[in-house]
């Protein structure tokens, strides 16, 4: 029985306008948090009340915290909710679809109509998807939730498309708009200051809004070195100095401001860096003061190649409607734990956050000149192992004796593999919209972003390195390999250095270090 049918058992439904937003263990306090949605009043004693079944319910010696909040609707509410829904459930399908195409009224129950073209009506009318939006509507809302799908042939700005025609759908979307036209070039001769660099630079003219992990490269201009004080407070009691670094860079298309924080053992590096250098940085491009400015955290000394042979490269901001030669399975575990066994181990990230933890193999260090030749990788929803993600990678050349030696990959394993321009495809499909974690993410990023990039998807998705996290939260190890890691935390390690299984531990470091995660 759920807990919410259990107390409206026990008090003759006086909480059936109750409803049950998140179960949150609180690891510092020993705390059990129910965070409630109510949607008339509530009276002084509901509170206790509602803690004392919870109680009886569970069963178990935990501190038990009721918070309660009044439930508030209107039609921007119901209409942000819906669109967020179908833009995380079914990209394809938003990518087309407005906001303005959502009428919503509210009297004593929600109506919500849908006003699209024939592509999105032949989606959203499917009797499944239609059954998964009405179900989150009449889970996320107290009033009854309805649902109508219009066809409009003749809707103010809505193009036809059939099931049929989605590739071109997309493929017109992107090709419709300049912002989504990336032009690429090569650089060599990469000589690295700070960080590493992969020498996949793009023009500056392309750069149209916020955007992470880019390179560009070009001539440095207004090199300025300034000052400021940190938060940090030292001994005597006064806020810390630190330096950094302001300067253009300037290419053929145009100019951007950078800025660049070198730690301690990257400040003197930056002493080399004069005016008219050509250089390569890498970093993400933010807004400040109405402006963007490229914030750098990799930098090196470069020479342009090719300069009549530039590449135009489709942004893909859409992943493809189904995966290509990489088929996600879902994960299936003996044992499965129930709500309130998983709140005890599980932080509030990862119940409200889907993220994807995975390890690569590849042919060497340095992402530039290696490859990728496998991927593995689990998704995990509400803090559980979902859905699982493993593939070999065919390279274009041999895989080394050495790496060979470590992973146990060798060539006649990969021989019949998928490329990487298909895998890294579905890779940004099992990562849509999620959070990345990897253990020691720098290295693992590199080599997908640039790979990536390469084929026209950019993986700006939120990341957390779980090496950061271990450091971090657990304390006295001689060191922080995952193996030691694992045997610390009691988890199991097989197969090490093959991709799915790191994930896989990874993902068990990630969820037992959850609560830490903000």
């Amino acid at each position: 029985m759920k807990l919410l049918d259990f107390i409206n058992n026990k008090t003759n439904n006086a909480y059936i306008d109750f409803k049950l937003v998140s179960v949150i263990f609180d690891e510092k306090s020993h705390d059990l948090i129910f965070k409630f949605l109510y949607k008339n009043e509530i009276k002084n004693e509901d509170k206790q009340i509602l803690t004392n079944l919870i109680k009886q319910y569970i069963n178990k010696d935990v501190n038990i915290i009721v918070k309660c909040k009044k439930a508030y609707i209107d039609c921007d509410l119901v209409r942000e909710v819906v669109y967020n829904f179908i833009k995380k459930n079914f990209a394809s399908v938003a990518v087309n679809l407005n906001k303005e195409q959502i009428k919503v009224e509210i009297a004593n129950e929600i109506f919500v109509t849908i006003n699209c073209n024939k592509f999105i009506y032949n989606y959203l009318s499917n009797s499944n998807v239609k059954k998964e939006i009405l179900d989150y509507g009449e889970g996320f809302f107290f009033e009854p939730f309805n649902l109508e799908v219009k066809f409009i042939e003749n809707g103010e700005n809505i193009e036809e498309y059939t099931i049929d025609d989605n590739q071109s759908l997309l493929e017109s979307i992107y090709n419709s708009s300049s912002e989504n036209l990336i032009k690429s070039y090569k650089v060599e001769n990469i000589n690295n200051i700070i960080g590493e660099i992969n020498g996949c630079p793009i023009e500056i003219s392309s750069i149209k809004n916020t955007i992470e992990n880019i390179e560009i490269s070009g001539i440095i201009k207004f090199l300025t070195q300034k000052n400021f004080e940190s938060k940090r407070i030292d001994k005597d009691g006064n806020n810390v100095i630190k330096t950094y670094y302001s300067f253009n860079i300037i290419d053929k298309t145009g100019r951007i401001n950078c800025v660049c924080f070198p730690n301690k053992a990257d400040l003197n590096k930056m002493l080399i860096l004069k005016d008219d250098d050509y250089i390569i940085v890498r970093g993400n491009v933010e807004e400040f003061n109405g402006r963007l400015n490229l914030k750098v955290n990799s930098l090196a000394f470069c020479t342009r190649v090719d300069e009549d042979n530039v590449e135009n490269i489709i942004i893909k901001k859409e992943p493809n409607e189904k995966y290509k030669v990489v088929f996600p399975e879902i994960y299936n575990e003996m044992i499965q734990s129930n709500l309130f066994e998983q709140s005890d181990n599980v932080g509030e990230y990862l119940l409200n956050n889907d993220v994807v933890v995975f390890d690569i193999e590849t042919t060497g260090l340095e992402a530039s000149k290696c490859e990728i030749i496998e991927i593995g990788a689990i998704k995990l929803k509400q803090g559980k192992k979902f859905e699982t993600f493993e593939t070999f990678v065919r390279p274009k050349g041999n895989i080394p004796e050495e790496i060979t030696a470590l992973t146990g990959i060798t060539n006649n394993m990969v021989i019949n593999a998928p490329n990487i321009e298909n895998v890294i495809a579905d890779f940004y499909k099992f990562c849509y919209n999620c959070t990345i974690i990897a253990y020691n993410i720098d290295f693992d990023y590199k080599f997908i972003n640039l790979f990536g990039k390469k084929s026209g998807y950019i993986f700006d998705n939120k990341q957390i390195d779980a090496l950061y996290l271990a450091r971090a939260f657990i304390p006295g190890l001689k060191n922080f390999k995952l193996s030691t890691v694992c045997k610390k935390l009691g988890i199991s390690l097989e197969n090490a250095h093959r991709a799915v299984f790191d994930a896989m531990a990874t993902a068990d470091v990630v969820i037992k270090l959850s609560s830490h995660i903000t």
